[in-house]
C-alpha cells in the first residue's frame, strides 16, 4: 500500500525533511497505524497538491487513557519534539472528558524528496482524511523538472530559500514573495525573483513593481516616462506603469533563461543588496 498525509495549511512547514511526525486520534486508532515499513508516504498540503514524498522506516503506536499521561508523555517522552503542536494537541483535548482513550501514532519519514513541481490533488483525495492509504497499483503521476518560466514557486525552491537564508518558518510568519509581481508575469521558480518576507509587508507590497525594473526599459525597446524615479525604496503601482512594466517582463521571459535570470538578479539586488548571495 502507498500513504497520503494531509497537512492544514495553518500548520505548513515547507521545511520538511527526513524525521519523526505524529497523528493523534481519540477513541479509536489513527488510519496511519496500518501502514508497514518501508511503505512510500506522499505528503501534501490540504486543498492544494502533493509536495514531497518519503519512506516510512518506522512507526511506535502508543495509547493513553488520561489526559495527565497524555500531557506527560507528549512533554517529556513522545520522539516529535514540536512544542506547537503538542500544545494544541494538549489545548483540544482538556475541553471536555469525551474520551476514553487517546491514540499516539508516531512515524519516521526518511528519503524525503520534495517535488519541483506539486501534484494536484485529485477530487477524491481531497475529502479523504489527513492519512489515506491508497491501494498500491496506484501511481502517482510524479512531476519532472520543469525548464520553462511558471509563475508557481515549487516546494523545492521555497525549501531551498528557507535554508539558504536560515528562515524557520516555524518560528517566524515568512513568506517567500514573488519580487517583480506574479501577477505581471514576474517567475517563482527562480530564485533570482524570489525574497523572504514577513507576510504582512508583502500584503502591503502587493503587486507593486520595483523602480529598477524600468531601467531596463530600453534594453528591452522601450522608453521609460521621463522624471521616472530609481531608487532602492521606491516602487511604483500607477496603471501606466503597470502597463509598461507588464511590456518589458514579457521581453525579460523570452530570453535565454541565463539572461532571465541576470535581469532579475539585477532588480532584486539593486532594491535588496543584503540578498546578493548567489
Amino acid at each position: 500500500m502507498k500513504n497520503l498525509i494531509k497537512r492544514k495549511k495553518d500548520n505548513f512547514d515547507f521545511n520538511i525533511r527526513d524525521g519523526w511526525y505524529c497523528e493523534v486520534r481519540k477513541n479509536s486508532k489513527p488510519n496511519g497505524s496500518k501502514s508497514k515499513k518501508n511503505e512510500e508516504i506522499y505528503i501534501a498540503q490540504s486543498g492544494y497538491a502533493i509536495f514531497a514524498k518519503g519512506i516510512i522506516l518506522e512507526t511506535n503506536l502508543i495509547v493513553k487513557d488520561t489526559l495527565q499521561d497524555f500531557v506527560k508523555y507528549a512533554m517529556n517522552e513522545s520522539k516529535v519534539k514540536d512544542s506547537d503542536y503538542w500544545f494544541s494537541k494538549i489545548e483540544e483535548y482538556s475541553k471536555g472528558d469525551n474520551f476514553k482513550k487517546l491514540f499516539i501514532l508516531e512515524y519516521y519519514i526518511g528519503q524525503v524528496t520534495l517535488f519541483d513541481t506539486a501534484i494536484p490533488l485529485e477530487e477524491r483525495f481531497s475529502y479523504q482524511s489527513a492519512w489515506y492509504r491508497i491501494e498500491e497499483e496506484y501511481s502517482f503521476p510524479i512531476p519532472k523538472v520543469n525548464s520553462s518560466l511558471t509563475r508557481h514557486i515549487p516546494t523545492k525552491i521555497r525549501e531551498e530559500i528557507y535554508h539558504k537564508f536560515k528562515i524557520s518558518s516555524s518560528e517566524y510568519i515568512i513568506d517567500i514573495d514573488h519580487f517583480v509581481p506574479a501577477s505581471l508575469g514576474g517567475p517563482g521558480n527562480i530564485h533570482e525573483n524570489l525574497i523572504p518576507i514577513s507576510a504582512s509587508i508583502n500584503r502591503r507590497k502587493s503587486n507593486r513593481v520595483p523602480s529598477k525594473l524600468f531601467d531596463l526599459a530600453s534594453k528591452h525597446g522601450f522608453s521609460s516616462p521621463s522624471g521616472l524615479k530609481i531608487a532602492h525604496d521606491v516602487f511604483y503601482k500607477t496603471t501606466e506603469l503597470l502597463t509598461l512594466a507588464k511590456l518589458i517582463i514579457e521581453k525579460i521571459n523570452l530570453q535565454e533563461i541565463e539572461e532571465v535570470r541576470r535581469d532579475y538578479r539585477t532588480i532584486r539586488n539593486f532594491h535588496f543588496p543584503i540578498l546578493s548571495t548567489d
